[in-house]
């Protein structure tokens, strides 16, 4: 919807090395945050699907507050498509669920994942109106759509308190080179056939962060997060930000973003060489612990989820370390959240899990919409 493609150069600032950048304090906001991704709330309602807790039922976001949530999490396409399901992530539809967000009080984070559909580790495809942009353009438009977004918002009742400056960028954002059939132009996948991918992606993180701080309003910038899957290894943590942090001092890109987002999954072990034992808590506090005292940054699991049926994988060493029932939803968050809360310095800041709109098998409602006790667990800070 932003296009602007006639600019082919951005200025980019000079800043300081990331590890001695530090998120501003935010007095007004809780110490701690914990919640939900509910990006497919508006579908799921258009679906019928109902919520209720001790109270009664009510509007999910409702139920949340009076439960002790306080931040949502919300993903936004570019150019989705009409089906239902994709639209929820719309714009319009983001913009019209961050107002009820705001309205009820709770924090909001946006979550820009710079396609048009899923971005995750294996899948950072443009936009479709973005593929045929040479690079220079192509950061530029990064830049300015993050711009417009957030200032789209600020105007409309519903600027984010937090911001996602892409989604799982571990293998970069915004693929080029015909990378996951995204174009034969340049973009920022670190695994590009053409060398600096990396480069480029640092240089497209630099240009969403300029851009998000200049669609808000001076007193009122969102905190900006860059977000990685694999929370609970530690090598890979370590290296993606040292080496984010050597790209950016090497081109002299301002790259001060405020939180490091991590996902956590260790319920759905899909490397099934290190096993359930590869995902253990113990691994994601070393990580956590080491990204705090390398970076002084506050750390947030922004993805997260545990099973409350089902079974473990039979082709997977090892064994869970909570049961997929509903008391071992409740042990897993009640254990979550206190080893965030125990990153040293009190960088560890919340607990998001993904998609609890639903009624799935690892969401805090069973089938019928009612909220398990796992949900309360997650309002205990």
């Amino acid at each position: 919807m932003f296009i602007d493609t006639k600019i082919a150069v951005l200025c980019l600032m000079l800043v300081a090395p990331l590890s001695s950048a530090r998120a501003a304090p935010q007095p007004d906001q809780p110490k701690f945050w914990t919640g939900a991704d509910l990006s497919a709330l508006i579908f799921r309602e258009g679906q019928d699907f109902r919520y209720s807790d001790a109270q009664g039922e009510a509007d999910l976001l409702k139920i949340a507050r009076r439960n002790g949530w306080n931040m949502i999490r919300v993903r936004l396409w570019v150019d989705p498509k009409d089906d239902p399901f994709d639209a929820a992530s719309s714009l319009q539809n983001v913009t019209q669920l961050g107002k009820r967000i705001k309205a009820e009080k709770l924090g909001f984070m946006l979550d820009i994942h710079y396609s048009d559909t899923w971005a995750d580790p294996g899948a950072q495809r443009k936009p479709r109106a973005w593929e045929g942009l040479e690079f220079p353009t192509l950061v530029e438009q990064t830049r300015v759509y993050s711009r417009d977004v957030v200032a789209h918002l600020r105007e409309n009742g519903a600027l984010p308190d937090m911001v996602q400056i892409g989604n799982e960028t571990r293998n970069g954002l915004l693929y080029g080179s015909e990378t996951n059939g995204a174009g034969p132009q340049l973009g920022g996948g670190f695994w590009e056939k053409t060398p600096g991918g990396r480069e480029r992606a640092v240089q497209l993180l630099s240009a969403g962060l300029q851009g998000v701080k200049q669609g808000a309003a001076p007193d009122k910038t969102p905190q900006t997060i860059v977000h990685v899957p694999d929370g609970q290894d530690p090598q890979f943590t370590a290296d993606y930000f040292r080496e984010l942090e050597s790209s950016a001092r090497q081109q002299n890109l301002d790259l001060d973003f405020d939180i490091i987002g991590l996902s956590y999954y260790p319920a759905h072990p899909w490397d099934k060489k290190a096993g359930y034992s590869g995902w253990k808590m113990e691994r994601l506090q070393q990580s956590m612990n080491q990204l705090a005292r390398d970076y002084g940054k506050p750390v947030m699991i922004v993805e997260t989820a545990w099973p409350r049926a089902g079974n473990p994988a039979t082709d997977v060493a090892g064994a869970p370390q909570f049961a997929f029932t509903p008391a071992g939803q409740v042990e897993f968050y009640r254990a979550l959240i206190g080893a965030v809360r125990a990153v040293p310095n009190g960088l560890g800041i919340g607990v998001l899990p993904w998609d609890q709109d639903s009624h799935n098998w690892d969401s805090v409602f069973d089938d019928q919409g009612h909220a398990l006790p796992a949900m309360a667990t997650l309002g205990k800070k």
